[in-house]
């Protein structure tokens, strides 16, 4: 009789992937509708901008710094059951937020639904970079471009509901959590072991590319500031984006569509970078986006027409393109702990992002949204000088 730990040896790495795919997806679906309900909430409640804002750091703020602890109980615990009940959680109190009466009960459930974000990322990545291999970049694109679809299909899921059925039909999430975790726990269960291999976890630190040996504080710390500079940027755009459309004439359908397609294109972009960074390296990839996505953005907002939705989606690109990059960025930079890296890019690299928005809602309040998202070209530079000095200390360390 052929056991299952005799299969896993046979088993294309792809495969290993699905499951984990599946929960980044599912995730995603769950946490990341939210931009589109802000118009309503804000009719309902009478919210400010600065309001939304904060409900926008409340969920970056939950997802991003507890990664830490849940990263560390990754480590030693079930990581299949923590990525199932990650999903079931999320999906639960997310699914519950159209029922809310209240603002304070609005910021409770989503910051109690981050949870569960903040409880998956470092056990799902954990387990994608486990088995990687060869061309950890694409590999790390598979898991990240999961996520990505599960973000841009959200808004176009919960946009549908509401146009139907009000801002109670965010409770569709709580049975599709309880069907995709399901599905996930059964799809996993048979290649556990996989998961927990402690040969293939130690093999992520020089597999696909090289590392350094010795580690570097400084680039690891350089690299998680071009996060922290790139999801400044992309919350604040994404939390907004749907806002702006409305004020300069576009409906609550159509802008949900343009938000759909910015994250289409993350997706796509998150593919294409993670591919292109095994053939002409990390950092360079990382600043040809950063360097990019100021201008992109601009040219979006001052556009019309085709034109308009072609550089929304170029910035969707560009926004993707860094993402599997940053993470194999730390894990090669700090190959001594490269759970630790993960957690520090995932989850304090997105930190930012709450804070970003949160600014960004101030300024809107205090001059005009479309003023303030003119003001979001500056964190993609900041974000360009990190990784150009990030390089510098790369070549320093290989020469």
């Amino acid at each position: 009789m052929t056991t299952r730990q005799g299969l896993l040896p046979t088993i294309h790495p792809i495969r290993l992937l699905y499951p984990i795919a599946l929960a980044h997806l599912a995730i995603e679906l769950c946490t990341n509708y939210l931009p589109v309900v802000y118009p309503r909430l804000r009719e309902t409640m009478g919210l400010s901008y600065a309001q939304v804002g904060f409900v926008a750091f409340v969920l970056g703020a939950g997802a991003s710094l507890m990664q830490l602890p849940f990263g560390y109980a990754s480590d030693r615990w079930d990581r299949r059951r923590i990525i199932v009940l990650s999903i079931l959680w999320a999906g639960s109190l997310m699914g519950l937020v159209g029922l809310s009466h209240s603002y304070w009960t609005l910021v409770a459930l989503v910051g109690l639904g981050s949870l569960g974000s903040a409880a998956f990322h470092p056990a799902g990545a954990t387990a994608a970079g486990s088995i990687a291999t060869t061309r950890r970049g694409a590999t790390l694109s598979v898991f990240s471009v999961s996520g990505t679809l599960g973000t841009a299909l959200s808004p176009l899921l919960i946009t549908a509901g509401i146009t139907r059925a009000g801002l109670s039909a965010t409770i569709m999430l709580i049975p599709l959590a309880l069907l995709m975790g399901l599905l996930v726990y059964r799809a996993s269960s048979w290649i556990a072991d996989a998961w927990h291999s402690s040969e293939a976890g130690k093999s992520q630190a020089s597999a696909g590319g090289a590392a350094l040996q010795d580690g570097s504080l400084v680039g690891l710390i350089l690299a998680v500031l071009a996060v922290m500079c790139r999801s400044w940027f992309q919350v604040s755009l994404v939390t907004y984006l749907p806002e702006w459309l409305q004020s300069e004439g576009w409906s609550l359908a159509n802008s949900g569509q343009m938000l759909t397609a910015l994250l289409v294109s993350i997706s796509a972009g998150t593919l294409l970078g993670g591919s292109l960074s095994d053939r002409i390296g990390r950092w360079q990839v990382l600043a040809l986006s950063l360097g990019l996505l100021g201008p992109a953005q601009w040219l979006f907002m001052t556009a019309s027409g085709p034109a308009q939705v072609t550089w929304l989606m170029l910035t969707g690109a560009l926004i993707g393109a860094s993402f599997p990059v940053s993470v194999v960025m730390a894990q090669e930079t700090w190959p001594q702990g490269v759970g630790l890296a993960s957690a520090l890019v995932m989850g304090l690299g997105w930190l930012p992002g709450g804070i970003g928005a949160s600014v960004t809602g101030l300024l809107a309040d205090q001059t005009s949204l479309t003023a303030a998202l003119g003001w979001l070209i500056i964190p993609p530079a900041l974000g360009l000088a990190c990784a150009l000095l990030y390089g510098a200390v790369w070549t320093r360390h290989n020469r």
